[in-house]
Parts: C-alpha cells; structure tokens; sequence
C-alpha cells in the first residue's frame, strides 16, 4: 500500500530542485519555451511522471498493437474506405488498403521511418502525388496503426507512444497514408494525429487534393538495408 507524500518530503524535493540542478547547463530560451510556457497542468503532469519513475527518464518501449478501425463508427456513418480507382466515385470495387499494414498486429515505433517525400526544391506537393511516391514496396501504415495509437493514448496518455514520440523525438504529426478513407462528398482523405498546443494529441482527417508541406510526415516501415 502506498504512503501518502509528507509536506516536508516535498519541501525536501522542491529545495533540492531550487538549489542542485546544474541551471548553467541549461539553454534559456529551450526553458522558456519547452517549459516555463506550460500550463500548470502539462507542468504538473510531466513533472509527477518523472518523479513517479523516480527521477528516471524512463520512456519504455514504442511498440503498440494495431486496432480494427471501421470509418462510419469512429467518423460518421457515411464515411468508408475508398473503393475502386481514384478517378471513380469510391463506391465500387476493391477497398483501397495496404494489405502488407493490415495484415500487421503490432508496430514497433521505435523501427518506423516518417516520411515528407518532397523533391529538392519543392514547398509542398499534393496528398495524391505523396501517395504515388510513398508505394515503393514497403507497409505504409494506415487506418489500424492510427487506431492503436490512438487507443493507446486514450488509455495511457502521459505514458502513450504517441507522447513518448513526442518527448523522445519531438514528433507532433503523424499520416497514415496506408488506408484510403471516402469523405462523403466523395474526397479522398486520410487519417492524421497531431499535438495541440503544449499538452494533448487529437484526430483528424486530411483530403489527398491537398497540398502537404515538409512538416506532414506519413508513417511507414523502416527501409531494410540490404
């Protein structure tokens, strides 16, 4: 059973903070911007998982399992996966998924490769063109990754891959170009997973004849060196 914290044992941690950190170590601004800007509550909830670890960077692993994902009941009833080719009306034929993601129960983001796929020179190029680029013979991850993670950050939050990614690596955005969502005015789209602002992760859902730019990163499995 556990003991609740005394008044002085946090004083004892508050004091040792003020006085025993190495401050000249530290970048100034960084802390102005990565952590004096916080809300109290994102400062509080970093800060309690830390000391929860006891004092230990202790991310974990990065893997997460994949979840069944079906559009109309996590978006709306009138959304699907994308049938047929891309010039048709997406409502007949073969649904547009990557069959080598699907077929994964678990992913390692640890081993994932996040992809912009711009040329030298380019600004942004449209989803469609991305699409075309990303299909090179390796998963491209799509609708179950995104609901694993998503799951996972439901369930763990501070703890989640998704804000471990965000605190390992400084990832804040993420693609799944691997399943071809139908908007229902007939857009294609795909799924995407963003932080907002300084303390949470939401969904969302981005058109193929949009522009994506170089902080769009899609989601793929790591290129295996030969």
């Amino acid at each position: 059973m556990s003991k609740a914290v005394s008044r002085g044992q946090a004083l004892e941690v508050s004091g040792r903070v003020a006085t025993q950190i190495d401050w000249d170590q530290l970048d100034g601004q960084k802390l102005q911007d990565e952590v004096i800007s916080l809300s109290p509550e994102e400062f509080g909830r970093r800060c309690t998982a830390f000391l929860k670890a006891g004092a230990r960077f202790s991310f974990g692993g990065l893997k997460v399992a994949c979840a069944p994902f079906d559009p109309a009941k996590f978006i709306n009833k009138d959304w699907a996966f994308w049938k047929g080719p891309k010039d048709g009306d997406g409502l007949k034929g073969e649904e547009e998924r990557d069959k080598a993601s699907l077929a994964l129960t678990e992913v390692d983001f640890e081993k994932v490769d996040l992809l912009i796929c711009m040329e030298q020179g380019e600004s942004s190029i449209t989803g469609e063109e991305k699409l075309i680029r990303l299909r090179l013979g390796r998963p491209i991850y799509g609708a179950t990754q995104f609901m694993g993670l998503w799951q996972d950050y439901q369930q763990n939050n501070a703890q989640s891959v998704l804000e471990k990614l965000y605190q390992q690596k400084g990832v804040t955005y993420v693609d799944f170009f691997g399943d071809i969502l139908r908007f229902p005015n007939g857009h294609r789209s795909v799924l995407c997973l963003y932080r907002f602002g300084v303390g949470s992760w939401n969904w969302y859902y981005c058109w193929l004849v949009n522009d994506w730019s170089d902080h769009y990163f899609t989601a793929v499995a790591r290129q295996v060196s030969s």
